[in-house]
């Protein structure tokens, strides 16, 4: 069984570039691969089959060195060599359409191959400059062969069904060829709008909701009426990191935060990103007592959890201000209630929570927001009205 399975993996390896590539490319070598392998099928089990039972050797020789030139092309574009692999595959097509042309005539579905050469050419990583020439030395060439049919052709000889089975057998195959990479072109697009969707919400490092995000998140959370808390998580002496260890290293001590928070929060809760070592967590159906608690558990899973290093660990330890959304009447009063308190915890010594104003917070002039956040009530009151 593992015997298999290995064999399955080897010929799976076969399918995949052998080196990165990168994502302008991936587009052009997933979308491509697909027809090299339909390709070689049709070769197989279609043209080769056709012309033998028709017992038309010259075609049959054609169609046996384009399995082999396929195969070629195959690998060529596996081993990232893009417009080679894509240019011998048209030249492959256009020798094959244009002697099935003058041996059969027109009328039979070869001349259809004119347009799945284009499309080919078009999807392909070839220069805009590239594709325009092929396009119009292959229209010429078919061109050409159309009008110079002879009137009696083989299949004329032939009689019969002939020409209604090469028809079908045409149409049918470029059904196939055709369907095959329209689907491949919008599974590739439906990742790509994933992909874009997912980079304009989240951020780049951590993978948490970014500020914009987490923002939308709290307003429609404010919108429902039901009751939430908001976390304002900040790492202490996160400077300090930067300063002994490098700022890639500070990176990774973000994502190794995110880890621990993703592990404490449940799946309802958001986490975002606010900026810079600044996170913001939204805790759905929590009252103020849950969302003290909840947040002493996940500032004790930091506290315990150390980021590890080549030499040791870095223990690390975040400060959470607290807030309810029965606290504050608008988005831009609970974060500025949840920030004034982060920034309490922090000059009470760090590694703490605070969820309640002390009474030297009573007479502080509330946190202005940013102009980020400010910006972003705009957006949201331009919607409303």
């Amino acid at each position: 069984m593992n015997g298999k399975f290995r064999n399955l993996g080897s010929w799976r390896a076969l399918s995949l570039p052998t080196c990165p590539l990168p994502a302008d490319r991936q587009r052009y070598f997933y979308t491509l691969s697909q027809l090299y392998l339909i390709a070689t099928v049709v070769y197989l089990f279609d043209f080769i089959p056709m012309f033998w039972l028709l017992g038309d050797l010259r075609l049959l020789v054609i169609s046996v060195t384009g399995l082999g030139m396929t195969l070629v092309a195959r690998e060529l574009h596996r081993r990232g060599h893009m417009g080679a692999g894509v240019t011998l595959m048209l030249i492959t097509m256009t020798a094959h359409m244009l002697a099935s042309i003058g041996t059969y005539g027109s009328g039979l579905g070869f001349e259809l191959y004119f347009a799945l050469i284009l499309l080919v050419t078009y999807i392909s990583a070839l220069r805009q400059i590239a594709k325009l020439g092929i396009s119009l030395v292959v229209m010429g060439l078919t061109t050409y062969q159309l009008m110079g049919t002879p009137e009696a052709t083989v299949v004329d000889r032939l009689g019969g069904w002939a020409p209604q089975i090469l028809l079908i057998a045409n149409l049918a195959t470029l059904g196939v060829l055709f369907a095959v990479i329209l689907r491949r072109l919008e599974g590739v697009s439906q990742r790509l709008e994933v992909s874009y969707r997912r980079q304009a919400h989240h951020d780049a490092l951590t993978g948490v909701f970014n500020r914009r995000a987490v923002l939308h998140e709290i307003e429609l959370a404010l919108d429902n009426a039901r009751p939430f808390a908001l976390l304002m998580i900040d790492i202490d002496h996160f400077k300090t990191i930067n300063d002994l260890y490098g700022h890639k290293r500070g990176d990774r001590a973000l994502c190794h935060l995110v880890e621990c928070l993703r592990a404490s929060l449940r799946d309802e809760d958001t986490l975002g990103r606010y900026g810079g070592e600044e996170f913001i967590a939204v805790l759905h159906g929590k009252s103020h007592g849950e969302a003290l608690c909840a947040a002493g558990r996940l500032a004790m899973a930091v506290r315990e959890t150390p980021y590890t290093l080549e030499r040791g660990a870095l223990n690390m330890t975040i400060s959470i201000g607290v807030a309810v959304n029965g606290e504050a009447q608008d988005i831009d009063g609970l974060i500025a209630l949840a920030d004034r308190r982060l920034y309490q915890a922090k000059r009470d010594g760090r590694d703490r929570v605070c969820g309640t104003d002390t009474p030297a917070m009573q007479g502080e002039i509330p946190v202005v927001l940013d102009r980020a956040a400010e910006e972003m009530r705009a957006v949201f009151e331009q919607r409303a009205s």
